[in-house]
């Protein structure tokens, strides 16, 4: 008979593992990526300009419904609007969406207008006192 071996002889050292987690994704912001060993100055991020102007979006009633997909992808395209219900067109359309603004806490006012079923006109306007331009 052989001679027997210790158990500590016989357990063969398994060699280390690799991390096999994934790298860690860099953060997004709005400016774009940001990776965690780039550092960033706080002054630099104070001076970079971000547009916070609300644009409210709305339009009239009986509206087709290629132009209710035209303005949603409007709506998609502009990244600080808010979508409002549909308006009545036959009051005075000035007051109506400067109060609607107002009330929205918007600065500007995208107004589609659909008359006959077949033309789309395009209110822009700077409110409350701001000019205005239909397309």
């Amino acid at each position: 008979m052989g001679k027997k071996r210790k158990h500590s002889e016989t357990e063969v050292v398994a060699p280390p593992k690799k991390d096999m987690s994934a790298a860690e994704r860099p953060k997004r912001t709005l400016l774009g990526w940001k990776d965690k060993n780039e550092e960033v100055n706080k002054e630099s991020d104070s001076t970079v300009f971000r547009n916070k102007e609300k644009v409210l979006v709305t339009c009239s009633r009986r509206i087709n419904f290629r132009y209710r997909h035209l303005m949603l992808n409007v709506v998609s395209l502009l990244p600080h609007c808010k979508k409002d219900n549909k308006v009545e067109s036959k009051a005075s359309k000035g007051a109506t969406l400067n109060e609607l603004v107002e009330l929205k806490g918007g600065s500007s006012c995208l107004f589609f207008e659909c008359r006959k079923h077949k033309d789309l006109y395009l209110w822009m306007a700077k409110c409350p006192n701001g000019p205005s331009v239909k397309f």
